[in-house]
């Protein structure tokens, strides 16, 4: 590759949401001039999402969301190279720094990072069960984004289901823009609840989470919104589109009228990235998800790369912000600049938010049986069309492991690249071998990260390597 066709920065963070925002503002703050790539037309992620022009007020959304103003302004004032619309679709790992290729306006350019935070952030979980592809069926978080980004709420009363916080913060939200649902079925049955005498240090220290969450739920009761908990089967019935939700609760199977369902079955590091640059991952049974691996103090992942926020392991808007400002710290700590009372706060902080976090995995853990007592129709990769069945079929053949599995089904080979169905993949893998998530993996992340055409690969700066991989 010619140097003459890379651009260099010091320091690159990848995305500017809570984390991304706080690191770049600290270094900046520390006379560098960061380079962040976003893939947003506007700083925030998803938790500050149009908070530089609010489609809807605090009476709606809540305080925590227009809490980020400070960190968003912040942010704005610093002097650094923000750049949204960027899509980190290649990234390698090459000596003490990293080669990205970015995609922005059309056009991907080579960029070379001596020093990279990744702060991509967080997704929701892929959660299959009949019917989950019909035209009105959406996750909750699709949901929370009409509303900030357009202000749009549901025609007609919804049904929400899953697990989570999320699922009850939509609710209410709704509850206040005068939409509130119609139904909400929590797969978490009320005995979960005996968790928080089980912690009480952790009951302690997760008391404004809780204390809030038992607000929005008084709330929602108070106007008449049904909740059940224990759900334990669910399907989305019609035609063209959804007409009706059918939900099964103490054994017995119900059905509702319905024009749109919203689920959530919680949140998950945003994966391809990470793996994308052969970073170490492990499976986290609190968080029901892989994570990729670094120092608890310093967050390096490897010489040269920090990694904070949501992608780095579910730990909320708060605890991201801190862990920019801490990866920041550390590149300066790298640097001989004496930040280590900054720093020791800040750690402190983390700690006790983390021990709350532990409280609300336990409290909304999603069922671990679920996947595999779906109907064999079930799709488990929407992409691909791939059915629980035939993933079966697959595994009773002899494939075991993720790759294989993809081979034998082209299951994870369709446009979102196997982020939606990886886990359920390694859990119906790890249920059908008998051994556990951690020994059977994932599927193995290969460029593009990012969705690229043709086109814009043709009038790219791209490695001889990456284009013929790609034109294969």
């Amino acid at each position: 590759m010619s140097d003459a066709n890379l651009r260099h920065a010091e320091v690159a963070i990848i995305g500017a949401g809570p984390a991304g925002m706080a690191a770049a503002s600290r270094l900046a703050e520390a006379g560098q001039r960061p380079v962040v790539f976003d893939l947003a037309p506007s700083p925030g992620g998803q938790i500050y999402r149009q908070l530089s022009a609010p489609q809807v007020g605090e009476e709606v959304m809540g305080r925590d969301y227009l809490r980020g103003r400070a960190l968003l302004e912040r942010f704005e004032n610093a002097r650094l190279d923000y750049r949204p619309g960027s899509r980190a679709w290649w990234a390698q790992r090459e000596g003490q720094g990293t080669t990205l290729g970015v995609l922005a306006g059309g056009r991907s350019e080579l960029w070379q990072a001596k020093r990279l935070i990744v702060a991509g952030g967080a997704m929701e979980r892929g959660w299959p069960f009949p019917g989950w592809q019909l035209p009105g069926v959406m996750q909750a978080g699709a949901g929370q984004i009409l509303l900030k980004q357009g202000g749009l709420v549901p025609d007609a009363p919804p049904v929400l289901v899953g697990t989570g916080p999320l699922l009850y913060l939509l609710a209410w939200q709704y509850l206040r823009a005068g939409c509130p649902p119609r139904l909400i079925l929590d797969a978490a049955p009320r005995s979960r609840y005996a968790e928080l005498l089980r912690r009480p240090r952790a009951t302690w220290h997760a008391g404004h989470y809780l204390l809030k969450g038992l607000g929005m739920l008084s709330a929602l009761r108070r106007a008449g919104v049904t909740v059940k908990h224990g759900l334990e089967a669910i399907e989305a019935e019609g035609g063209e589109r959804l007409e009706a939700v059918r939900y099964r609760l103490g054994g017995r199977w119900q059905r509702v009228g319905a024009s749109l369902l919203l689920t959530h079955f919680g949140v998950v590091p945003e994966p391809q990235l990470c793996r994308g640059l052969g970073l170490a991952h492990d499976w986290h049974d609190g968080q029901q998800a892989f994570v990729p691996r670094r120092d608890a103090g310093s967050l390096a992942a490897e010489p040269g790369v920090w990694l904070a926020g949501d992608g780095a392991g579910i730990g909320g808007a708060l605890n991201a912000e801190r862990e920019g400002h801490l990866a920041a710290l550390a590149i300066l700590a790298a640097e001989d600049e004496v930040v280590a009372h900054e720093a020791a706060p800040i750690h402190r902080a983390r700690r006790r938010d983390m021990r709350a976090r532990a409280l609300l995995e336990a409290l909304f853990r999603v069922p671990e049986g679920w996947l595999a007592a779906q109907p064999e129709t079930t799709l488990v990769c929407r992409c691909e069309g791939v059915s629980l069945g035939e993933i079966n079929a697959a595994m009773a053949q002899g494939a075991a492991g993720p790759g294989q599995l993809k081979a034998f089904t082209r299951c994870g080979m369709g446009p979102c690249q196997g982020r939606l169905c990886g886990e359920s993949v390694t859990r119906l893998l790890a249920g059908h071998l008998g051994t556990t998530p951690e020994a059977v993996g994932t599927y193995q992340v290969r460029p593009p990260l990012q969705s690229i055409t043709l086109g814009e690969l043709a009038v790219s700066s791209v490695p001889p390597e990456i284009s013929r991989s790609l034109r294969s």
